[in-house]
Order: C-alpha cells, then structure tokens, then sequence
C-alpha cells in the first residue's frame, strides 16, 4: 500500500460486472461489484475483510459469497475534446496522460488504453493497447480541429465499444473537455446515459475551462453519468498540468485499490435498478454505481 498512499487525492470508485458462478448449471448466478475503500484521508484501505462489506439490491439485502483483490484486467478509453481551444492545452494534456498511463503500467503491465477525439468528427486515434510507445505515439496525432464538439455521440460509440468486452472486465471512460464549448450532435442525453449504463464504466470527466461560462448540458450530463457510475465530474481552470496530473492520479490510484465482491443476486421479475455496498468498519467509504446492468 505504500505505492498507493502516496497518490494525492484518491476518490471512491465503484464497478458493477455480472459474472458468471461457475460451468456448473446447477450452481447459482452471481454477480461481482468492483469496489474502492478509502479513509478519511482520501487513502485506499487495503485490509478491508469479507464480513465488513454488505451488499443491496433496491434496498434488499444480498448474501456476499466472496471478497477479493479486484485483478481483472482495465480498458481505460480517453476521450479528447479537440475543438479549437485544445490549441491552449495540447502539450499540458500530452504529458499529463503520458504520466497516467506509464503509472498504471508500473503496477498492472496488462492494462489497456484507447484514444478517441471529438472535435468534429467521433474517432478511434488508437486501438486498445498495452504499449507505451505506442501510447506516446498516438498523443502526438492528437491535434485541434477547427470544428465543434460531439461529445454525446462519441459517448455512445465508445459504451458500444465496451459493451462488447467480456464481462469481468473493469471499464473506464475518461473525458478531457476544453471549455467552453458547444456540443453540436443530435444525440440526446438520454440516449447516451442508456448506452453508458449497459456499457458497465466508469466515467470520469474533467473540464479544462477558459473564463466562467460553461455548456450546461454537457455539465448536467457529465455529472449525471460520474454520480451514476461512481466517478467524478471536476472543472479546472485553464491547462494546469499540476492539477490535471493530480486527477488523473487520483483515477489511478482508485484503479489500484478495488475490492471484487461477490454476491447472489435476487430472482426478481423485474430489473435491479440500483446496487448499493456498504462498509461497516469506521471512517471508511465505499461508493457503489447507482444502476445496474
């Protein structure tokens, strides 16, 4: 835990996976919610024990079979915003990811990372890939373009993407917005939180904004998705690589930290709407995603 305490400003972060119990078709479903604990320091607990985990499904209480180190493997999808004001941050946003990314290296060499821009046009920069090189290589394609953005459509692109890898795998989406900005795509905000949802991330998104003004539908919808999802919505002003750094540690840090809990879910005709997890021990804090697949 040493290497985790050192990272600044570590938030909760929770991921809900069905998963199946076994081959044996006699054997019961269940599902695993991937869980970070922290203290009141914001630090990650790694001592957590099964019996102090509870689990609820729309407040019902769910025998946990098991609880583990979460060692699943990560996709993290990076979405840039490359309008015209990505002009100010480019070299801030490089070096920031770049540390990101060789840090998750150095704890799990196995995870995978994509680039999608959203200037104008919703595109894949970079395939899945565990390669730094590869990584640095692709930042510098990242450039701005002289369009607007289409956040809500490469949103839905991106959870489709997701949606499609097995299910114990653990999911990030980041979003890297310049603001301000206006989003010009027809797709509705209903329709990507949908497409979030089924997709089974995480979202993270921060705002690296010039002066007050800010879109409020991309800021309801982002921070609709982070409370929904256990991650978090931030705005920071200007390309500050300290404090840009500082949130994506903090990412990481959550990433190095999760619990895998297990659990028998009930047989209910209609769909679980929302999983809550809760700890039992003092001054700690788990927070679970607040829908389900």
């Amino acid at each position: 835990m040493s290497r985790l305490r050192g990272v600044a400003g570590v938030l909760g972060l929770v991921m809900l996976a069905a998963v199946p119990a076994g081959l044996a078709a006699t054997q019961a479903p269940t599902r695993t919610v991937y869980v970070s604990v922290m203290d009141s320091t914001g630090a990650p607990v790694g001592d957590m024990k099964p019996e102090e985990f509870s689990v609820k499904e729309d407040g019902a209480v769910r025998t946990i079979t098991k609880v583990d180190r979460a060692s699943e493997p990560i996709h993290y999808v990076i979405m840039v915003d490359t309008t015209p004001a990505y002009g100010r941050a480019v070299n801030v946003i490089r070096e920031a990811v770049k540390a990101f990314t060789a840090l998750l290296f150095s704890v799990d060499p196995k995870t995978q990372f994509s680039f999608v821009e959203f200037g104008g046009v919703s595109m894949t920069v970079m395939d899945f890939t565990s390669e730094q090189a590869k990584i640095d290589a692709s930042l510098g394609k990242l450039m701005p373009k002289s369009s607007e953005s289409v956040l809500n459509e490469a949103l839905v692109d991106v959870s489709k993407t997701l949606a499609a890898l097995p299910p114990t795998t653990r999911k990030v989406i980041l979003t890297i917005n310049m603001e301000p900005t206006i989003d010009s795509t027809n797709v509705q905000a209903r329709q990507v939180a949908e497409e979030v949802r089924k997709s089974g991330a995480i979202v993270w998104s921060v705002a690296l904004q010039e002066g007050t003004r800010r879109d409020s539908n991309r800021e309801n919808l982002l921070k609709g998705l982070a409370a929904n999802t256990g991650g978090r919505w931030v705005v920071l002003q200007g390309p500050s690589q300290t404090n840009l750094s500082a949130f994506l540690r903090s990412i990481a840090a959550n990433s190095f930290s999760q619990y895998a809990v297990t659990y028998t879910p009930g047989d209910t005709p209609t769909p679980v709407k929302v999983t809550d997890v809760g700890v039992s021990r003092p001054g700690v804090l788990a927070l679970s995603m607040k829908w389900s697949r």
